[in-house]
């Protein structure tokens, strides 16, 4: 009954606290919370308690496999946004997928190689993300219900299908950013595409963290120590994070360090 509960609960709970943060602080902001691993996290917890920490892992190492398809997904959409309505985007952005974990599958990298793969994707995606104007940030009728009700049912659904097929299988099921496309489609919907992109260019600034929590875990959770290998995965989340973050910030932080040497310049010269 308790695991229960948690497969219903915990995940949609992270999901309304993604939409409440878009709606307080933007759309980057709340893109941002959900490219962090705050719902894979949870969900391999599950996984774990329910099927051990060797199947866990296993699945960890295939999300890992499957995040190098999510960056081409998640750009496929910020792509097609301003082009297409937002049902052909998000087909466009779902066959993507499909044809990448084919893709991945013929190639059969190593988590390590996968890893290193879509961290590199990430970084490129960034670079040449596609541009847009300033969009939306007013909170709309964002349809939080929805949102709910699909995170618990994949939830769900994932933990379900756990005994039934193969981790490997699994993981790349549960790679799929159905989140970020989901919140993507209804902020397309409500505030445009513009909205839609900037909400997927802060999921794509989480997914370092993502990837890097998702490396750890799989290696931490053949120790057999449930309770350190998700502490240190979290943790390292953060720390990436927190390095993203600050790198992001520098520019900033550069301007308004010559802006204040600026009157002290002007000072000396009279």
């Amino acid at each position: 009954m308790f695991l229960l509960l948690l497969r219903v609960c915990i995940v949609p709970l992270i999901v309304v606290g993604g939409t409440l943060a878009q709606r307080r602080f933007g759309n980057a902001v709340g893109g941002l919370l959900i490219g962090l691993p705050l719902t894979s996290l949870p969900l391999l917890w599950l996984v774990a308690l329910q099927h051990g920490n060797d199947f866990a892992s296993s699945m960890t190492g295939a999300i890992v496999l499957g995040a190098s398809a999510q960056v081409v997904v998640i750009w496929v959409y910020a792509a097609l946004a301003p082009r297409i309505s937002p049902t052909l985007a998000l087909c466009g952005a779902l066959g993507t997928f499909v044809f990448m974990i084919g893709a991945l599958n013929l190639l059969n990298l190593s988590v390590v190689l996968a890893s290193v793969v879509a961290t590199a994707g990430f970084a490129v995606a960034l670079y040449w993300w596609p541009h847009t104007e300033s969009g939306s940030e007013e909170s709309g009728r964002y349809r939080i219900v929805l949102r709910v009700v699909i995170s618990a049912g994949f939830t769900l659904f994932l933990v379900t299908l756990a005994g039934r097929i193969g981790p490997g299988f699994l993981g790349l099921i549960a790679a799929l950013p159905i989140m970020s496309l989901t919140m993507a489609f209804v902020t397309h919907r409500e505030l445009g595409a513009n909205a839609s992109a900037q909400f997927l260019h802060g999921v794509t600034k989480g997914s370092f963290s993502y990837v890097a929590s998702m490396l750890v875990l799989a290696d931490m959770l053949r120790t057999g120590n449930i309770g350190l290998a998700f502490l240190c995965a979290t943790g390292v989340a953060v720390v990436i994070q927190l390095a993203v973050q600050s790198l992001d910030a520098f520019p900033g932080i550069k301007r308004a360090f010559h802006a204040s040497l600026l009157p002290s310049k002007l000072s000396i010269r009279h």
